[in-house]
């Protein structure tokens, strides 16, 4: 399980990938895999934020003692 980016790491990748997409000296082969990867990176990220707030809302669920919580999209 140690070798499982997590989150952090992912975003940073992406942040090279990114960078080195928009270097003019980037090859179409290099920029294709460096895609591949960006594409994969970016799922995975998106799958944890998605659990992230599955698990912040049952915990806002579970926590409601009777009172109104008002959920609101992250992406608002």
């Amino acid at each position: 399980m140690a070798d499982t980016p997590t989150l952090g790491d992912d975003l940073k990748r992406l942040e090279d990938i990114v960078r080195r997409l928009e270097d003019e000296e980037t090859g179409l082969e290099s920029a294709l895999e460096l895609f591949e990867e960006g594409v994969t990176r970016l799922r995975s990220a998106q799958a944890r934020l998605a659990d992230a707030e599955t698990r912040v809302n049952q915990v806002l669920k579970d926590s409601s003692d009777g009172g109104t919580i008002r959920l609101v999209p992250l992406d608002e």
